[in-house]
């Protein structure tokens, strides 16, 4: 509450401030200034300390070194992309003919298809099939799993006998990949160590904890999905009339590339 003011000699004396006057005891400012003269001092505390940690590191002797690790796998996972329309057999047939002929002729081939053959959206594929969207109404996307490069050969063979030629090679995966790429990530490791080793060997000195790791590549190449190749033979493309290779046992893909790659630096003692 204001005190009232009182008079001087004729003038008017304001009262003093009291606590409760904001504008006298201005609480609110003053720790927002601190709050920002802390944060200050922290920013810059945080920088010397990292600065120190740094200056730490590159003082204590140490060695670089890179660590390779790869290994070739053949595909079990082969996903084909078939696309079946009306315009394949000019209108002749209907669609849903096209459709009752394909799934026949997988069983036929030893396909499971309730467990390896999915319909896919139209809305998100057509574009991979070059189609117009107008066209999207007559025509249905299948995803197809196979196991092996023959099986594959046979699938895209078969639905040509049919009438299908709008067969792709989606991708190609090995079931096992996460974790051999995990083992090819401490292959590399074991091989960095390996090379520091061979450097430090001949000066008498030995390595110590590991002051940095960084991995530079983490790789799964997979070639050309489009490809097999017959043992002995330079590759082809799959196409349908490559009948000949039907059934013979030496077709495969491409194999799998999984790789790792390590930078590591040894402490040197």
């Amino acid at each position: 509450m204001m005190k009232p003011c009182r008079m001087h000699n004729g003038r008017v004396l304001k009262p003093k401030h009291t606590i409760s006057d904001k504008k006298s005891f201005p609480f609110k400012s003053i720790s927002h200034t601190n709050m920002k003269k802390i944060i200050l001092l922290l920013v810059v505390f945080s920088s010397a300390l990292l600065h120190s940690q740094e200056k730490n590191f590159i003082d204590k002797p140490y060695l670089e070194v890179q660590g390779k690790a790869d290994t070739l796998v053949t595909p079990n996972r082969i996903y084909i992309d078939v696309l079946i329309s009306e315009k394949d057999t000019k209108g002749k047939k209907s669609v849903e003919e096209l459709e009752s002929e394909m799934l026949s002729k997988l069983k036929s081939l030893g396909i499971d298809t309730e467990k390896n053959v999915t319909m896919q959206d139209m809305m998100s594929n057509y574009k991979k099939f070059f189609l117009k969207q107008t066209d999207i109404q007559k025509a249905k996307s299948y995803s197809i799993l196979v196991y092996d490069a023959k099986s594959t050969a046979k699938v895209f063979i078969g639905l040509e006998e049919v009438g299908i030629s709008n067969v792709r090679i989606d991708k190609l995966e090995h079931s096992e990949e996460s974790k051999l790429q995990l083992l090819m990530n401490t292959k590399a490791m074991e091989n960095a160590k390996a090379n520091a080793v061979s450097f430090t060997k001949p000066l008498g000195q030995n390595i110590g904890k590991a002051l940095f790791v960084s991995q530079n590549k983490n790789v799964a190449y997979r070639g050309n999905a489009n490809q097999i190749r017959i043992r002995g033979q330079a590759p082809q493309e799959l196409a349908f009339k490559t009948k000949a290779i039907e059934y013979n046992e030496n077709i495969e893909f491409e194999k799998i590339t999984i790789s790792s790659e390590v930078i590591t630096r040894f402490s040197l003692e």
